[in-house]
């Protein structure tokens, strides 16, 4: 056993243990982890969930302490409700999976554990200052996973493998927190504002050297800033300009080679790139499964289907081929029933975003929640175009989002009912003032003579 693998099985063990006495540390690790991605280093560990493990470790914690926990209950909102009924569709394919049910049963398990841990985060963050420790840690493994796409590969630390986020879609999960690292930049505390502002130059410098999906992640990048200047207060998007044009021209002219550019043209031309002009031939091909199953194929099963519908040249050496577009996967897979119930659990949780944003009073500074919830909302809508081109529907960052508007308008409710009494208490003692009051007597004018009254 190597020394890294040493080292990842012990701070796997004592991260259960404190698991157990603190679920928060079980959430911080399962993100930590997440971005580690250990199992890729090898000596054993490919064999090792680490998350899974630990996401059973934080059933057991949770358990343990749900007493101290639930003295403050949170309150499940419908995002939440909406993704539980999504699992649901999940175990339900396995029962009609066209090609192999065990594989569509068992996806369904590994599914279910994004969703325990996102239902867990609502659980357990509880308080601001929880979810600002957890974007935090986010915000370090995004850096972690920047950093080793270039120099951990270039100093041979890592192959480019395992350099990336377990469960794919790299770029995807880091895009959707650009949003959060830019007005962070803009408008948090000083220390705040240094941190993320180290972070964002790694993280832009992720793009010109993926492995995979570099013109969908730039896609989603460009998108978000987009949505941000259509939504985003005008004194936030005035405040924004600046440093995004600046952030935009480092990026072009420093940190993109040329022939990152020439990649990124197929975009625009996809018919001149075969990976891309592939895409076409691959949505046809889910159309007419689609069609021909309504209900779905299940999960997991498109790649093993797709086979019958598209000529070799489209498929991998193993025969198969995936769907390489997130909507039309899913619908294929789930059937039409299933997507519609995906749609509404990201449309529910982008209101959820919207309603904590639309707080936001014009001219003031927004607060900490209103600035998470805009940052929320223009992530998941930024990803809206770039999940066309890859099939990214079982990232776990999609799903975290869901807890995420969960635990921001939960404490927006919980901020709104604790200034509820202090107003409450201001309205009689104005009323009292009133009932008081009494107007004053009517005075002669400046220099008139007072009348004396006759006895």
């Amino acid at each position: 056993m190597s020394l890294r693998a040493a080292i990842a099985i012990l701070i796997l063990i004592i991260g259960c243990f404190w698991t157990l006495r603190r679920p928060f540390i079980g959430i911080l690790l399962n993100v930590t982890f997440f971005h580690l991605n250990l199992r890729a280093l090898g000596a054993g560990l490919e064999e090792i969930r680490f998350q899974f493990v630990l996401t059973i470790v934080l059933i057991i914690s949770y358990l343990l302490n749900g007493e101290e926990l639930n003295k403050e209950p949170a309150e499940p909102q419908p995002p939440i409700k909406w993704m539980f009924a999504f699992l649901g569709m999940a175990f339900l394919t396995s029962a009609w999976a066209a090609a192999d049910a065990a594989k569509a049963f068992d996806s369904a398990i590994d599914f279910a554990k994004i969703v325990l841990f996102s239902w867990f985060m609502t659980k357990i963050v509880k308080t601001e200052k929880e979810l600002t420790i957890l974007l935090y840690v986010m915000f370090a493994g995004m850096w972690y996973v920047s950093f080793m796409v270039q120099w951990g590969v270039e100093w041979d630390w890592v192959n480019i493998e395992e350099a990336e986020v377990a469960t794919g879609g790299t770029g995807a999960h880091l895009m959707m927190f650009m949003p959060m690292l830019i007005l962070l930049a803009l408008f948090g505390k000083w220390r705040e504002r240094l941190y993320v502002i180290l972070i964002i130059p790694f993280v832009l410098n992720y793009m010109p050297n993926a492995e995979s999906g570099s013109r969908s992640t730039l896609v989603m990048f460009v998108t978000s800033m987009a949505f941000l200047f259509i939504f985003a207060p005008g004194s936030i998007r005035f405040k924004a300009a600046l440093p995004i044009a600046a952030a935009a021209a480092i990026f072009i002219f420093y940190l993109t080679p040329a022939e990152y550019w020439e990649d990124m043209a197929s975009i625009l031309a996809p018919e001149t790139e075969g990976s891309a002009r592939s895409r076409f031939a691959i949505n046809d091909a889910s159309f007419a499964i689609i069609a021909d199953y309504p209900h779905g194929v299940g999960y997991n099963n498109y790649s093993d289907v797709s086979m019958h519908y598209m000529s070799e040249e489209f498929l991998t050496d193993l025969g198969t081929r995936d769907a390489h577009n997130s909507y039309l996967k899913v619908m294929a897979e789930f059937g039409v029933l299933g997507f519609v119930i995906w749609i509404a659990s990201f449309f529910i949780t982008w209101l959820y975003f919207r309603k904590v944003r639309k707080t936001m009073k014009s001219g003031a500074p927004p607060t900490r929640l209103q600035l998470y919830a805009l940052s929320f909302e223009l992530g998941l809508m930024g990803i809206t175009a770039g999940i066309w081109t890859h099939s990214y529907n079982d990232l776990d960052t999609l799903y975290w989002f869901i807890a995420f508007s969960c635990i921001v308008y939960n404490l927006h409710l919980k901020q709104s009912r604790a200034q509820a009494p202090a107003q409450i208490e201001e309205a009689p003692l104005k009323v009292k003032l009133q009932q008081n009051f009494k107007p004053p007597q009517n005075f002669a004018p400046a220099g008139a003579r007072a009348s004396t009254p006759v006895r």
